[in-house]
């Protein structure tokens, strides 16, 4: 039970939760690092060894999930992290939890740019696919893992496609098509690979080779699909309202 007001952003506010705890005796934090632990991308470890991303996952999931994280570190001596998700009182867990409808028209209006996550691991190839979905007159959002592409569709799902990259550590873009096809049925993907077979893309349920691009781009193939699978799905100039809500 957590009754005093947090001190930090990250920390929990007053309620009753269940709390997860994990301690090391490593060397600890000095104040700069943790006041920054949080910041995506930000590691302390050599280039390669680290994305900077993990602590700054874990804090997204757990402040959606209405919880907190409290870190206690000693130089020299260890860290120990804390993580507070909201207690559910006995019975509740077994009844479902109906999700509000999220109206995507009223996010994103008629009329307005459409929406283009793009999920890919590798920064520079995500900022040229994103840097040309832009200036193709799109709005774009990016993720650098399957699992932050899901963290930002749970946060708003009013996105018209993704763009997901197929090779990727940890959850691979074939993965990842399954999570989102389960979550969101109708939200379109198309696949980037550099893969020259792409036999495999296509068991993970694209339809043929329009819903593959291939890298590294050529001839404004990414634009060109992207327009096409946009025009065969929407009718010009509608947004669909969104049956997307989270958990569909």
């Amino acid at each position: 039970t957590v009754t005093g007001p947090p001190s930090r952003p990250e920390q929990p506010q007053p309620g009753e939760y269940v709390m997860v705890s994990v301690s090391d005796t490593g060397t600890g934090m000095a104040p700069a690092v943790l006041a920054r632990v949080f910041e995506p991308f930000f590691t302390t470890k050599e280039v390669g060894k680290g994305s900077g991303l993990g602590l700054a996952q874990v804090f997204g999931f757990v402040k959606q999930s209405g919880g907190g994280i409290r870190i206690d570190t000693v130089l020299g001596e260890g860290t120990s992290i804390k993580v507070y998700l909201p207690r559910v009182a006995t019975g509740e867990a077994d009844r479902p939890t109906a999700m509000a409808p999220i109206d995507c028209a009223l996010a994103h209006p008629p009329g307005s740019m459409p929406v283009i996550l793009v999920i890919d691991d590798d920064g520079n190839v995500r900022e040229v696919t994103a840097t040309r979905l832009g200036e193709a007159g799109y709005a774009v959002r990016e993720a650098s893992s399957g699992l932050q592409g899901l963290a930002a569709l749970e946060a708003d799902p009013c996105v018209d496609l993704v763009v997901l990259d197929f090779a990727m550590p940890g959850m691979n873009g074939a993965e990842a098509a399954v999570e989102i096809r389960k979550r969101w049925p109708s939200l379109l993907i198309l696949f980037v690979t550099g893969f020259a077979d792409t036999a495999i893309l296509m068991k993970a349920g694209t339809v043929g080779s329009d819903g593959i691009v291939q890298k590294p781009f050529r001839n404004g193939e990414l634009e060109r699909k992207v327009a096409a699978a946009l025009a065969a799905q929407f009718a010009p100039g509608l947004r669909l309202v969104s049956d997307r809500g989270r958990g569909a």
